[in-house]
């Protein structure tokens, strides 16, 4: 009886002793992700404002060298959007300025790989005819990263366009018949206030943008599923 008891008490103890070793993976896993998502949630946070701020050398850090970039203005390299976003920030007229506030992302990681969803506003101050407007954009952001050398970056980020809307910021001083001329016709209804001010700058909005609800936003969302299950061509 007594060798039965010492039996027992071996085996009951090798198998507390399984169960911690398997708690500890877990735990340890789960601390694993959890960092990688902080360090995630914090790149995207960061690009906000060093794009608002014009940190150009911070702005270039969140992306790796292959980086693509797909938004309202411009669909190209990362490195194409730095240059481009330098320039307007050179011609930037007195009074006008834009923020993004970028909400806590959804992230899926997989290893080295992370797909993150996240909403976004940004809002713009601009001039028209001599008056100044406020013009909100809501939209989502997609990004691919990818950790190399032990850093996330971006490799893909695409912005899903919601809806959006342009208030005077003094209705007084607003010429009449001014919202009646405005032709948006040409324009996507989630972002047509956006693109008519981009026209309006002399820029053309870019022909991929992407829309709440559409074919191109599901997608992104199979693109992103495959890219951290490893099914997705490298990018």
């Amino acid at each position: 009886m007594q060798n039965n008891g010492l039996v027992y008490f071996f085996h009951q103890t090798k198998l507390s002793l399984e169960h911690l070793r398997r708690q500890t993976m877990v735990n340890v896993e789960l601390t694993s992700t959890m960092q990688d998502e902080h360090e995630i949630a914090n790149l995207l946070t960061r690009w906000g404002y060093a794009r608002d701020s014009d940190d150009w050398e911070t702005l270039s850090a969140c992306f790796h060298d292959n980086a693509t970039i797909h938004v309202s203005w411009m669909s190209g390299t990362a490195e194409e959007f730095i240059v481009r976003s330098r320039a307007m920030a050179a011609t930037r007229k007195a009074g006008t300025h834009m923020k993004h506030v970028i909400s806590g992302p959804w992230v899926q990681v997989n290893r080295d790989r992370a797909f993150s969803q996240c909403h976004a506003n940004l809002y713009t101050r601009t001039i028209m005819d001599g008056q100044k407007f406020d013009l909100q954009s809501w939209m989502r952001f997609f990004d691919l990263l990818e950790r190399r050398d032990g850093v996330w970056r971006i490799v893909k980020r695409t912005s899903v366009y919601d809806k959006d809307r342009i208030d005077p910021v003094d209705p007084r001083g607003i010429p009449k018949g001014f919202f009646t001329d405005m032709d948006l016709s040409a324009f996507p209804t989630s972002a047509k206030f956006l693109c008519y001010d981009l026209v309006r700058s002399g820029r053309q909005p870019a022909s991929d943008l992407v829309s709440v609800y559409s074919e191109e936003e599901q997608a992104l969302r199979t693109e992103g599923n495959a890219w951290i299950t490893g099914r997705a061509e490298d990018l």
